[in-house]
């Protein structure tokens, strides 16, 4: 009944007699009522405690005039029951006791069908009533709920962004359905169809960050969740999406009512932001506004395939998990402002969050870029004036990694999380020298299948060198690299790295001779940048021609084998 209020009865009838069980079965079942028949006086007791039926009759003669006595316990396990004795001329004495113990009525029997639906009208029409109590008692809830909620909606409009007002239309919607998971999708930009999600809460699994409304309403379908429209006739300002079924108590009028109001506020909000692009800038702080950003990375797009040009975006987040702070001041953000070109475009997407285009930047580019911003915007403990930002950031290219900017967004992101749950920052590898690095990756590598997540192995020299010079292979895939590699006299990575590079255009290689360090001269190390990621492979010569080694694709582990290489002989590696 889908946890709806219905007006048939449930019918419980105490009879022995077969025929009278029969007429009284198919009456109810015709009258569309559910109709169970108890033969013996134990059975019709159980059922009334279990059941809870709405009208119980009892043949008074069951059991040699125990039908008289059930009638109390009747009461007793079934008190909003209605009992109604049955007995036929011989025995109304009985039914005449059963009425005095509590029952509601009697029937003389052999009785016709349209004496129990008679007998059982003041029953239903009690029930009906009941149900339309209940429903004006909703409604009116419904009512002073949706306008509550209306005036909170409408208070959103207040917001300067869609982020911030995205947000408290999220916490409304929870509240209203008692959702597990609500996402908040609104058009990405003026010039593009795909949508972004806005705001999450709960547990969003692989949600989509940038999509086509199709993949959403799919992926939707998929998971069993709820869309609904922002939408006031044909106009839609967005999608909410409810991760779990919406409850009763009129949730779907009021739904639609949060729906409607929601609507009108964020084409309000919208208007005022179209209203103020002119200036381009985000109020709160000097980064560009995130419709901005969108704009320039369409152009981006359409220059880059148009004449064959590269770019790269980033996405950075400030871990408030870790810093503990409230939102970054503008000190902060023009902190990372001052790492980035000029021609770069910053744009803040909401309180701790950052998108970064690049022009005209390879991957190679990028991630100095990523190294340059995370240093200047690096703690106080590590740079020793003023405060810090814990930042991460995730990197991607076009066309390497996508070539929409849904794509290229989703894979950025995927490498910021990555770089959150980095084995750099999990063991804190980055106060670590070079050899107790490698030594903690080969007893401590945490479990995990992501592609940035360290492997540890164990191979004959020469497959470690083929291993190796498949990896550059698969770097100079792009035409670009910047190679880091040991070497020393005899067979070694450097060795085996430079003769393949040889007369190979494209590739930064650079060698670093660890032999004047005692507790590092049986480390093999290489490292690669391509504009298409990044991968380290470090390990140790064992006895017997065996190398044990771990190799990743995590930048920020890449980042520390080359600073720790460099430090071992004094250059600075990194740019």
């Amino acid at each position: 009944m889908n946890g709806e209020p219905s007006s048939e009865l449930f019918v419980l009838a105490l009879v022995a007699d077969a025929d009278q069980a029969r007429l009284v079965a198919r009456v109810f079942a015709e009258a569309g009522d559910l109709c169970v028949v108890a033969t013996d006086l134990a059975e019709g007791l159980a059922r009334s405690a279990s059941e809870v039926p709405d009208v119980v009759f009892v043949d008074v003669a069951m059991g040699e005039g125990g039908g008289v006595a059930i009638v109390h316990h009747l009461r007793a396990v079934a008190p909003n029951a209605s009992v109604l004795a049955l007995a036929d001329e011989a025995h109304v004495n009985l039914a005449t006791q059963a009425m005095a113990l509590g029952a509601s009525g009697m029937l003389v029997t052999p009785v016709s069908g349209d004496e129990l639906l008679t007998a059982v009208g003041p029953v239903r029409s009690r029930i009906a009533e009941r149900i339309e109590r209940q429903r004006l008692e909703e409604a009116a809830l419904v009512s002073r709920r949706g306008l509550s909620m209306a005036a909170r909606v409408a208070e959103i409009a207040m917001h300067s962004d869609r982020s911030r007002a995205a947000g408290d239309l999220a916490q409304i919607f929870s509240e209203a359905t008692h959702a597990d998971t609500v996402l908040v999708y609104l058009p990405a930009g003026e010039r593009t169809r795909q949508l972004m999600c806005v705001h999450s809460l709960g547990e969003i699994g692989d949600a989509p960050s940038f999509c086509e409304e199709m993949d959403l309403l799919n992926y939707s379908r998929n998971h069993d969740w709820d869309v609904v429209p922002l939408a006031i006739s044909k106009e839609r300002s967005g999608l909410v999406v409810l991760g779990s079924p919406r409850r009763g108590g009129g949730a779907e009028e009021l739904v639609q009512l949060i729906a409607a109001q929601a609507a009108t506020t964020f084409a309000l909000i919208g208007e005022r932001e179209h209203s103020h692009r002119g200036a381009m800038k985000d109020p709160s702080s000097s980064a560009y506004t995130f419709a901005y950003f969108v704009d320039v990375a369409g152009r981006e797009i359409d220059k880059a395939r148009r004449h064959g040009r590269r770019f790269a975006l980033a996405t950075i987040a400030v871990n408030a998990e870790e810093t503990g702070a409230g939102p970054p001041s503008v000190a902060s953000v023009e902190r990372i402002l001052g790492a980035v070109r000029d021609t770069d475009v910053l744009a803040r997407v909401d309180e701790r969050e950052f998108y970064l285009l690049l022009p005209e930047t390879g991957g190679i580019g990028a991630h100095i870029c990523r190294r340059r911003v995370q240093r200047g915007a690096e703690p106080d403990g590590r740079r020793g004036n003023g405060s810090g930002l814990e930042l991460t950031m995730g990197m991607a290219t076009y066309p390497h990694d996508g070539t929409d900017l849904s794509r290229l967004l989703r894979v950025a992101k995927h490498r910021a999380e990555a770089s959150l749950t980095s084995v750099v920052r999990r063991l804190g590898l980055d106060r670590m020298p070079l050899g107790e690095v490698l030594d903690t990756l080969l007893w401590h590598v945490p479990e995990g299948d992501s592609v940035e997540q360290p492997r540890s192995f164990e191979l004959p020299q020469m497959d470690m060198l083929g291993v190796a010079v498949s990896a550059v292979s698969e770097a100079m895939r792009s035409d670009r690299a910047r190679v880091v590699a040991t070497h020393r006299g005899g067979v070694s990575l450097g060795m085996a790295v430079k003769a393949h590079l040889r007369e190979r255009e494209g590739a930064e290689l650079i060698t670093v001779d660890l032999g004047a360090q005692p507790d590092l001269v049986d480390i093999e190390a290489l490292a690669l940048v391509a504009e298409h990621g990044c991968y380290v492979l470090l390990g140790r010569s064992e006895r017997g021609g065996l190398m044990r080694a771990v190799h990743a694709a995590d930048p920020l582990l890449v980042d520390l084998v080359v600073q720790r290489l460099g430090e071992a002989v004094g250059l600075r590696l990194l740019e």
